[in-house]
């Protein structure tokens, strides 16, 4: 008897593995010994199997049991599954992560162990090879039956590889060491399997675990009319089908058949092939009529007491094959008389089954109705429900089932569309916000190298001014030598010829040097007029990109703008279809979602509220800018008139030059360089004409770009002024009325103040009043008391009093002033109700007193976010402002390049130096002057910001507590 008590399928060589009773997925104590292995795995690799083998894989033609086979049969089939159910209860359920992992692992297990089988395969054939060979040089076998014994005699071997000569201990050591390498590859291939074994069991519970948990039930029938469970089995649906069932809830075999079902088919090869077939057809029909027949009793009867239908038996006897055939038909005989029996009871029944075939016609169509008054749509419409005369319950079920089915689904798709809808709204929101803040970022880095830029070509362009002051210091130079030459020709005309060659040969060679050192000049100013060709044209192109990127920030608002109206639009849509959907099913859930819905939509134009009105104020900014640029721009045209005036000074000294250059024929090298200076300044001046011109076309189009802005710009200060002298108005009125207000709360607290003393002084005297009242009563029971005694009872005194008039009147007297001293009691307790009238005043006014002050704190918190927002103005108006200094600087700069340029080489007078002089000290005053109006102005704007800010928040207070004093108008 084996100490393992759970046995496994088989293995892959044929040997049932066996396990501890611990759990499978623990490793084995020890592998079976390495004997058994390597002849199983023999016979596993061996391509002809031996007929009743312990290790042969059973074949696909081997007779299954015919429980299995029979899927007709509702009762096995139900008792298979509710026991498949119960077994996979606690099975392990794994997560996804869990699934794909353990299939990797069993793909590489499974190649790995592929590869060892083929390894073991190799060196199993090879030894056999050497214990065939070694039997050759064994004098005697020690085994006929073909049975190796391993531990024979080293003696009577021979090496595999070696000569016959070879030792025997050679011989021995080889077959030992391939039997070595066998035994390892065996264990190696064992563990392997029980490892690929164990993952296996884990994806198959796995898989049962997921199963149970989803599975249904048996719904249909294979047949179409028969029961499924016992359950079931009472229904009056006899149309259903098994189209629906699980088949995947059933288990299939895994233990292959024992030797008892192999002997049991070979008894049965003495009946014949077509016996057998006849049999097994008359069984299935018996079958079949045996679950109708028990339909048929059930719905007529289903507290019937029948039977189950019988079953076939694992171990059928071979030599009675007819007894399920008898089984059946001793079934259906008693059937027809348990519905012989039954056949009185009808009319009830069928009075029953018609009450509930009309209940089911009227739920199916309120159901209809629902449908169809839900309005979704794009959905598909729920067909009209089966027409009584022609349908029985069974349809109407199938109906109602369909039609529940139905809502559901639409039910489940609107929320994922609602769910899909929100997940796309806060996309877009987050892609929204991300690409503003890349947008900005490229904005401030792009207007960062614009910066750059301009520092380089104002760097530049100082240099440029530079090196022209010196070209022109040059040419004086040059004009003195010249002047000294022709004073020292008319001096020496008369001297020795040797003399005057001398002293010609030394101004010219001292000429050529200065017109060698103007070359070199004049070739630096044209590589500085490059650069600053270049640092324009780059100046240029930063300006087209940054309003490249301002349009497309325009473009990228409205798309946002109308994806965000689109995206509401759907969401909202969605949710008047969930809404209009639930208000049939559950009227607050829809409630609930209208209400997620228009906060939503809220929200949305709220901010889109606060974009527009940033957007706004960023365009009231700009255009602010813009105006100061086009005062500028106007100083520029006047100064272009005074540059106009210096361009004629410049002709005449141009003909001054060309007259003094035709009287130096005699310098022929220095007249042509000079001819060749005089080209080259004359294209520098043709090309700064051109970009004269040019300047002229921009600042022309510049300004009437301007003209409409600034109109528009004046305008609006028109429309503020306006409304700063209707905010002062409405400021005015404010503060008038909170002047009355607290005039009234002043007298609203005097007033609670006289009213506490007024109530102190009525609950003393009420306090005197009650005692007054005890010492009356108790005077009054002490005057009965001494009444009774001197006078007797009270029927005596009655009768005296009749008797005496005096008294009665004393007596009348006294009952008049006890009930005036009780009417005076209760308008003393009816006093309280006023003060207590007085102390609800003084409560609302200490109420409304509180929502002052916190309208005061709101009105402080909104100044000092109007303060951060004009911090922020402030630093965009210093940046507009640099960037307005940084374009006067470069337009001074050009206008003394214009001024340099104007010149074409030619000697100057002084006159003209003197006239340059002044026209840089007359825009040095000019620019003082514009700096001077610049700053006056921004102080107006500014104290003009701080008035509308002002102004601002007195309108948001009063727009925010319009209930504060009636006089206030509505804005």
């Amino acid at each position: 008897m084996s100490t393992f008590d759970i046995q496994s399928p088989r293995s892959s060589y044929g040997e049932r593995t066996q396990y501890d009773t611990a759990s499978y997925y623990a490793e084995p104590s020890q592998p079976p010994p390495t004997n058994v292995l390597m002849n199983g795995y023999r016979n596993a690799l061996n391509s002809q199997p031996v007929e009743n083998s312990p290790y042969n894989h059973p074949k696909p033609t081997n007779p299954q049991s015919s429980t299995l086979r029979n899927a007709h049969d509702p009762v096995a089939m139900y008792l298979l599954t509710e026991t498949a159910m119960t077994d996979s209860t606690h099975y392990e359920i794994l997560s996804l992560e869990e699934v794909e992992g353990l299939k990797k692992e069993h793909k590489f297990l499974s190649s790995r162990l592929n590869a060892a089988k083929g390894n073991l395969a190799l060196e199993m054939k090879l030894r056999d090879a050497a214990m065939s060979l070694s039997r050759l040089y064994t004098t005697k076998s020690p085994r006929a039956s073909g049975e190796y014994d391993l531990d024979s005699s080293p003696d009577s071997r021979r090496s595999l590889l070696g000569p016959s000569g070879s030792t025997p201990d050679k011989t021995e050591e080889e077959l030992a060491q391939s039997t070595r390498k066998c035994e390892e590859l065996a264990k190696e291939v064992w563990n392997l399997e029980q490892r690929v074994q164990q993952v296996n069991n884990r994806l198959l519970e796995h898989t049962a675990g997921i199963l149970q948990m989803t599975h249904k039930g048996l719904k249909k029938n294979l047949q179409g009319n028969m029961a499924d469970t016992p359950e079931t089995l009472a229904s009056p649906n006899t149309h259903g089908s098994m189209h629906d069932f699980d088949e995947r809830s059933l288990y299939k075999p895994i233990e292959y058949m024992d030797e008892a079902h192999g002997s049991e088919a070979r008894n049965g090869r003495g009946l014949g092939s077509a016996g057998l077939e006849v049999i097994q057809d008359t069984e299935r029909r018996l079958e079949y009529l045996s679950g109708r027949l028990r339909n048929m009793i059930l719905q007529s009867n289903p507290d019937s007491g029948l039977a189950p239908i019988p079953q076939r038996s694992q171990g059928q006897d071979p030599d009675y094959p007819t007894a399920t055939c008898e089984a059946h038909l001793a079934y259906i005989e008693e059937g027809l008389d348990m519905l012989g029996s039954s056949a009185s009871g009808g009319p009830s029944q069928a009075r029953g089954v018609d009450y509930d075939h009309e209940q089911l016609e009227e739920i199916n169509a309120r159901l209809y109705s629902v449908v169809q008054q839900s309005g979704i749509p794009h959905t598909q419409t729920l067909p009209p429900p089966p027409d009584s005369s022609q349908s029985d319950a069974a349809e109407h079920l199938a109906y109602l089932s369909a039609g529940i089915s139905g809502l559901e689904g639409r039910i489940d798709k609107l929320l994922e569309q609602k769910s899909i809808l929100t997940t796309q709204i806060q996309q877009q929101r987050e892609l929204n916000s991300k690409s503003d803040a890349e947008r900005d970022a490229h904005i401030a880095e792009l207007a960062e190298q614009l910066t750059h830029v301009r520092k380089d070509l104002e760097l530049s362009e100082s240099e440029g001014q530079r090196s022209r002051e010196e070209l022109d210091q040059a040419l004086e130079q040059l004009k003195i030598m010249q002047q000294e030459l022709e004073n020292r020709k008319e001096e020496h005309k008369m001297e020795d010829v040797s003399g005057a060659m001398a002293s010609e040969k030394e101004a010219r060679a001292r000429a050529e040097a200065e017109v060698e050192r103007l070359q070199s000049i004049i070739q630096d100013l044209e590589r500085e007029k490059e650069s600053h060709a270049e640092a324009h044209d780059a100046r240029a192109r930063a300006e087209n990109e940054l309003s490249r990127l301002e349009a497309h920030m325009e473009e990228l608002r409205s798309q946002h703008s109308t994806h965000t109206e689109e995206l509401t639009a759907a969401h909202s849509q969605a949710q008047a279809e969930i809404t209009r959907l639930q208000s049939v099913l559950d009227q607050t859930q829809g409630e609930t979602d209208a209400k997620i819905a228009a906060a939503e939509a809220a929200r949305l134009e709220h901010l889109r509220s606060q974009a527009d009105t940033h957007a706004e104020e960023l365009a009231s900014a700009r255009a602010q800018a813009d105006s100061e640029i086009a005062e500028l721009k106007e100083t520029i045209s006047h100064l272009q008139s005074e540059v106009t005036l210096k361009a004629e000074a410049s002709e005449a000294h141009e003909r001054t030059t060309q007259q003094i250059l035709q009287l130096e024929e005699t310098m022929q090298l220095m007249r042509n360089e000079s001819d060749a200076q005089i080209k080259e300044a004359t294209e520098a001046r043709t090309q700064a004409e051109t970009e004269v011109a040019r300047l002229e076309a921009v600042l022309g189009q510049l300004r009437a770009e301007m003209e409409p802005q600034l109109k528009e710009a004046v305008e609006a200060r028109v429309q503020a002024e306006g409304e700063v002298s209707r905010l002062e108005t409405l400021l005015h009125q404010l503060r008038a009325d909170v002047e009355v207000l607290e005039s009234q709360f002043k007298q609203t607290t005097e007033a609670r103040t006289r009213a506490e003393e007024n109530a102190t002084r009525l609950q003393a005297e009420l306090t005197e009043m009650e005692g007054e009242v005890v010492r009356t009563q108790t005077e009054l029971t002490m005057a009965k008391a001494e009444l009774d005694g001197a006078y007797g009872s009270r029927a005596q005194r009655a009768a005296d009093i009749t008797a005496n008039p005096a008294i009665q009147r004393e007596f009348d007297a006294l009952n008049t002033r006890n009930l005036e001293l009780a009417e005076e009691l209760a308008a003393l307790k009816a006093g309280k109700p006023g003060s207590s009238d007085l102390q609800n005043r003084v409560e609302a006014l200490q109420k409304e007193l509180r929502e002052t002050v916190d309208d005061y704190e709101a009105m402080t918190k909104a100044s000092i976010e109007f303060e951060k927002e004009r911090e922020r103005f402030e630093s965009v108006i210093d940046a507009l402002r640099d960037r307005c200094e940084q374009l006067e600087t470069q337009l001074n700069e050009e206008r003394i390049s214009w001024m340099g340029s104007g010149r074409d080489g030619h000697y100057e007078s002084t006159s003209t130096m003197v006239l340059k002089n002044e026209f840089k000290k007359m825009m040095r005053d000019t620019r003082i002057e514009n700096m001077k109006i610049l700053k006056s102005e921004q102080e107006e704007r500014r104290r003009l910001e701080t008035m509308i800010r002002n102004l601002k928040k007195e309108q948001a207070i009063m727009n925010g507590k319009p209930g504060i004093s009636p006089s206030i108008p509505t804005q």
